[in-house]
Order: structure tokens, then sequence, then C-alpha cells
């Protein structure tokens, strides 16, 4: 009798414990804030992901194409799930460095949204994992180049940049027929539309930020053939020395003239980001501004027959026939070494994100400028509008800042650099040779 309750108990239990099993293992698919794909998936990956990036964005239309997207990755890839850690828009310098800090004590996440002129930054603290052998060699291939100058190193691939922007000069094309294409000419309009029409000619973020290098100085360095640093000689700065002097020096010069000329007002070397331009565009006060490829969408949103007021072409540079764009945008990139880890970051990167179809339709909804050269060439989207095309052709001649941690320091040294020379407390001459020094001196600290 005992022994056959004891087999009855045994039977129960072991039934129990198998129904407990199978509902531990059935697939609990859900796209939520902080999380996608299977819950009692076979592999859980953590990621930090950018807040825009997830159900979290704020725009419906946005919003719903990430959920469906996660949730058909999701559902194609049930033995996977994500665990989501936010990126925060106004907090990405703060964000950037504790990833970093995490990952270098060996408790970051598995893959990582990352800015891309911080990919630098975690190379050069090695915890990127090559991508190489994960992708085929003509996938890699279809990138633009600029995105190469990034995300590889030692002829290995370490990350995967998938969306950009572009710097344009808008222009009121019912006040201007014909834009700009050199300083000069710049200039000389710019003046004409100030007294002719009583508005800002020309604006430009021209304050102490990024703007200062990103908007004003590296595109008009890099059209002139000029270079930041010696990438050979280990990211040796050089944009104060030989050549690179006299450019930085004509560079400077002309910013200076944009004040001086009343071509554009003392304000901007106040204005440390777009806002403030697009507060005059709105009130109607402005000829002519550079801005992001980005701000299109802006004007529809602010300017009544925007269509009709404003066009956008390439930076007007020193000479007719100069081109240089300075490409900003998000990359991809794996911090673990776990070969199924990386498997499931991969799937996710590049069936919602990096591959052809994937990065038409993202980009079509975020109004994104894709990386890939397939999708401006086969997309019928992107093939066929004039738009898009310009902004194709405008790739080729793009470049992007620097892979390396100590670009944020040198690019801190131009802004100041810069400020130095628009409120006339140094010369071109010696705010070039100025900044020459401390960057070497940043260097040397940096390498040691």
């Amino acid at each position: 009798m005992i022994s056959r309750r004891l087999l009855l108990l045994s039977v129960l239990l072991f039934s129990a414990t198998l129904l407990f099993a199978r509902g531990q293992s059935e697939p609990r698919i859900e796209v939520t804030e902080d999380f996608m794909g299977n819950r009692n998936g076979e592999t859980v990956v953590t990621a930090a992901i950018g807040r825009w990036q997830t159900i979290q964005e704020p725009f419906e239309s946005r919003r719903d194409f990430i959920y469906e997207t996660a949730m058909n990755w999701a559902q194609n890839n049930p033995d996977y799930g994500i665990e989501i850690q936010l990126l925060t828009p106004g907090e990405i310098s703060q964000d950037m460095s504790r990833i970093l800090a995490e990952a270098q004590a060996g408790i970051g996440p598995d893959f990582i949204h990352v800015d891309s002129f911080w990919v630098g930054n975690f190379l050069d603290a090695g915890l990127l994992q090559p991508l190489d052998d994960l992708l085929p060699a003509d996938e890699l291939a279809e990138f633009y180049d600029f995105t190469r100058d990034v995300t590889v190193r030692d002829g290995r691939q370490y990350a995967i940049w998938p969306e950009t922007d572009a710097r344009f000069l808008y222009y009121r094309q019912d006040l201007i027929d014909t834009p700009p294409e050199t300083w000069d000419e710049l200039i000389e309009i710019a003046v004409a539309m100030n007294e002719e029409h009583g508005i800002h000619g020309y604006l430009t973020n021209a304050g102490q930020g990024e703007g200062a290098s990103n908007e004003n100085t590296w595109p008009y360095l890099w059209a002139q053939g000029g270079e930041i640093f010696d990438e050979e000689n280990g990211f040796r700065p050089v944009l104060g020395e030989g050549e690179n002097r006299d450019i930085m020096i004509s560079i400077y010069s002309f910013m200076r003239r944009l004040v001086d000329s009343g071509a554009s007002p003392e304000a901007i070397i106040g204005f440390p980001g777009f806002d403030p331009i697009m507060a005059e565009v709105r009130a109607d006060n402005v000829a002519m501004m550079i801005n992001g490829s980005w701000a299109l969408g802006q004007l529809q949103d602010i300017v009544e027959d925007a269509d009709e007021k404003w066009g956008f072409t390439s930076i007007p540079q020193r000479e007719r026939g100069q081109r240089a764009n300075s490409n900003g945008g998000w990359a991809w990139a794996i911090l673990t070494d776990d070969p199924e880890r990386q498997q499931v970051a991969l799937s996710y990167i590049m069936e919602n994100v990096a591959g052809a179809e994937a990065m038409a339709a993202r980009s079509q909804v975020y109004g994104y400028i894709p990386t890939r050269r397939d999708v401006f060439e086969e997309d019928p989207f992107f093939s066929n509008d004039p738009i898009q095309q310009i902004f194709a052709a405008e790739l080729v001649h793009g470049r992007a800042r620097p892979a390396t941690s100590l670009y944020p320091a040198i690019s801190d040294l131009n802004a100041r650099a810069l400020g130095s020379v628009l409120t006339g407390s140094a010369s071109p001459e010696e705010a070039v040779d100025r900044l020459q020094r401390q960057a070497l001196a940043e260097w040397e600290s940096w390498r040691q």
C-alpha cells in the first residue's frame, strides 16, 4: 500500500513538474518599453538603445513602426529576447560615458546603439567585437566610405552605421535667384539681403559647442584638403601645421568677415545649437542658414509655403568646385564576446536596422539619410525621389568626425579658438597657433 502511494505521488509530482516546465518554456512574445522578443527565450541579451528607437518614441507613426518591426523580429526569432536599457535624448554624453565605464568593468550590455563620434572611444578601450566574420564582405561594402572611416580600424569592421544626416546651405529661393557657391558670394548676397529686406543675411551656430567645429570648421578644412589628425602617427593633431595651418587661418578669417561685414549678426557667437536659428526662421527673419538635412521637415512645420520659400544646396566653400560635408548619425556595435549572444544582437541589427530593406523602411519613417548605396540605387522611393538623390550625391563627399577618444578635446579647443577670433580677442593666426600648441599638449597627455 505504501509503495502504491509513493508511486502515485511520484507520478503526480513528475506530471506537475512537466507541466510547470512546459509552462515556463512556452513563448511569451511581447514588445514593451523595456523588452522585445520572447521572455522565455533560450538566449536573452541586453542592449542599450536610444529612447527614440523604442516604443517610447513620442511620435505615433514612428512608435507604431518600431512596434511592428520589433514584433516581426520577435516572431521570426522566437528563441531570442532583448532586455532594453534606454539612452535618453539630451543626456547622450552622460549615457555614453556610463556605458563605456560599465563595459570596462565587465558589466556592460551585450550590444549598443552608439553615437557615431563615440565609436572611437569604445575602440580605443578595446571593447568592440569585430564583425567581419559575422557578415558577408559584399554586405559591408554597400556602406558609404565615410561610415567605414569610423567603423573600420586596422582593416577590421567593428560597428555598423545605418543612418546619417548632412549639412546644407538653406536659402530663401523666393529672394535669391542663384545661391552662393563661394565664401565671397555668400557674404555679398547676405549683406544685400540685410540691406534690402532688413533680415539676417546668414545664420550659423558658431557658439561654444560642437557646431563651431562640425558646421563651421571641418567641412571647410576637408574641402581644401586639410586634416585634423595624422591617423597613421597615432592620431597626432596636425590641424595647425603646414598647409593645414594656412587653411585654418582662412577659415577663421572667413568667419570673422561674416560678422565684420554685417553678413551675420554678432549674435551667432552665442548660438550653441540650431534652436535660435529656427526661431529666427519662424519669425521670417533669415535669408540663408547652415542647418542639417533634418531641417527640411522642420521647415514644413513652421513655415507656410516652405517648398516655395526655401531651397537647399551644398555648403559654400572658399573656392568654386570644392566639396565636403560633415555627416553624423548613430551606429550599432557588439560588446559581448559570446558567439550565441553576438548572433542575437546581429539578427536584430540587420533585420530591423541595417539590412537594405530595413534601412529603406526605417529611413523613410524617421527622415534619415540611408548609408547604403544599394538603398539609393534599388529602393523605389530613394531611387526616384529627387531630394533623396541630392542626398546620395552629397554622401559621395561625406566625411565623419575622426574615430578617436581624443576628438572631443580637440573639437572643444577649436570652438574656443574660433570664439576668440569672433570676439576679437585673437587674430586668426594667433588663434590657430595657440590651438596647435594646446592640441599637441592634449595628445601627449592622451597617449600616456
